[in-house]
């Protein structure tokens, strides 16, 4: 399973503006030895162990098309074997639809590519699936502990090939200053298989019909208006066909 810090490190419903753009390096550490089942209880399985890099981008292409993508570069390990390769390369788009002096609506088309592995055999990262995607950004700023806190919610559907089922995607996150610098961003990440068929063994990636969901808490170090640091730690909190697991995070991001 993907294991990402969307919400703190990338700019939610905002665009970005005409020529200029976010970059972001993460690595991630994701580990398991459980697994949710067909019925939701958790089952015991040989520790599967993921090290991912992740490059990021999204740039104004105009004043109202941002456009991005991203990959994630994996080593998995499980039961003595291990793999590398490449996961879930998407590329995607965002437009503005509404906005008001604090609030944005956008639309986020997005297009997921294969991922392509040195072995087809287990274990294995991502899908090999070619998936699109449409989803609806809310993005407003708050003042609860600053005037620069912010709430960004994320809904979309998924279409997935190779004849996986459809899927329901949201993310809500909540963005603090607790201190001068200082970022906290509690997050939820959540995934509703459409219709979730038995699997009579469970694997560890991302070509099982599964439903999860997840929590996360990440905080960021800003060194000045441009550049940042992040660090994050995620569980999963319940599933089906998923894996039960955490994962922990550190990364760059700096604006251009």
């Amino acid at each position: 399973m993907v294991l990402t810090t969307a919400p703190a490190a990338i700019a939610g419903a905002w665009l970005q503006p005409h020529g200029q753009g976010l970059w972001i390096a993460q690595a991630v550490y994701y580990s398991s030895n459980r697994f949710y089942d067909t019925n939701g209880a958790t089952q015991r399985q040989p520790r599967f162990s993921k090290y991912e890099f992740q490059p990021y981008v999204e740039y104004g292409a105009t004043e109202w098309l941002t456009i991005g993508g991203s990959a994630y570069a994996q080593r998995v390990e499980q039961s003595g074997n291990g793999n590398v390769g490449l996961a879930d390369p998407e590329i995607f788009a965002r437009s503005e639809l509404w906005r008001d002096g604090s609030a944005r609506l956008s639309i986020q088309p997005l297009i997921k590519f294969a991922s392509h592995f040195r072995d087809t055999t287990t274990p294995r990262g991502g899908s090999r699936s070619v998936d699109a995607e449409l989803s609806l950004l809310y993005g407003r700023n708050l003042n609860i502990v600053s005037t620069n806190d912010y709430l960004d919610a994320r809904v979309g559907y998924r279409l997935r090939g190779s004849n996986r089922s459809p899927e329901w995607r949201s993310d809500v996150a909540a963005g603090f200053n607790v201190m001068d610098g200082i970022q906290l961003v509690p997050s939820l990440h959540a995934v509703v298989a459409t219709n979730l068929r038995d699997a009579a063994t469970f694997s560890q990636n991302g070509d099982l019909d599964s439903t999860y969901l997840k929590a996360e808490m990440a905080a960021l170090y800003h060194r000045d208006a441009t550049q940042w640091l992040q660090a994050s730690l995620c569980k999963s909190v319940a599933g089906i066909q998923s894996g039960d697991g955490y994962g922990v995070s550190l990364g760059y991001a700096r604006r251009f």
